[in-house]
Parts: structure tokens; C-alpha cells; sequence
């Protein structure tokens, strides 16, 4: 899975508010984070639409037994139909043990 089709994805996934896809890729600390904000939001689906989407990937680096990755995604959105797109920048912090067959996780989120 690349890390563009991950955020497309995990958009998905927010959207629908389906905490169980976002359980696959989110690394236990940044769950809670958007566990406590889908529910805060309630229960009504949400559309949001990439329009386009860039990726960079800022740094490669081993640390304290994984790999970490962060990658700058830059694009435009549509947050719910008849609004404006709007521009975003997100940098995703991707972790993954150097041992074993787990696959990566997203460590954390930087909105700019």
C-alpha cells in the first residue's frame, strides 16, 4: 500500500466513521486521538473529496527498533458537496517494526 492510496483510505475510513479499518493502520495513541473526534462529531457520514493529491517523503531514519518515515502530502479537498475546494498539508509520521511482518502504521499527524 502506498502512502497516497493510505491517506485515501483512512479518508474513507473517517468518513464512514469506521473505527475498525482505521484499528489496521493507526498506530494506538493516534486511534485514540481520532476515536475521540469521530465520536464527538456523532454519527451522521461525512463526504470528503481528494482532488489531488502530492506526497514527498521529507525523511527515512531507523529509531528504537523501526523504521520512520515522514511524508509531506499536499492537495486539494472538499470537505461536503457545494463547498469550495480548499488546499491542505498534512505531514504523516509511518512506522514499521525493522523485524517481523507487521506493516505500517501512521505514528502521528501534523496539520499545516
Amino acid at each position: 500500500v502506498t502512502a497516497a492510496h493510505g491517506t485515501l483510505t483512512s479518508q474513507e475510513a473517517y468518513d464512514k466513521k469506521d473505527l475498525s479499518t482505521m484499528s489496521d493502520f493507526l498506530a494506538p495513541d493516534v486511534y485514540r486521538e481520532i476515536e475521540a473526534d469521530i465520536r464527538a462529531v456523532g454519527t451522521a457520514e461525512e463526504r470528503t473529496e481528494v482532488l489531488t493529491l502530492e506526497a514527498e517523503v521529507l525523511d527515512v531514519a531507523q529509531e528504537a527498533g523501526s523504521y520512520v518515515v515522514s511524508v509531506r502530502f499536499t492537495g486539494m479537498i472538499r470537505e461536503s458537496a457545494g463547498r469550495e475546494a480548499e488546499p491542505f498539508t498534512e505531514i504523516w509520521h509511518l512506522e514499521k517494526p525493522l523485524s517481523g511482518r507487521s506493516g505500517w502504521v501512521v505514528a502521528g499527524i501534523q496539520q499545516s
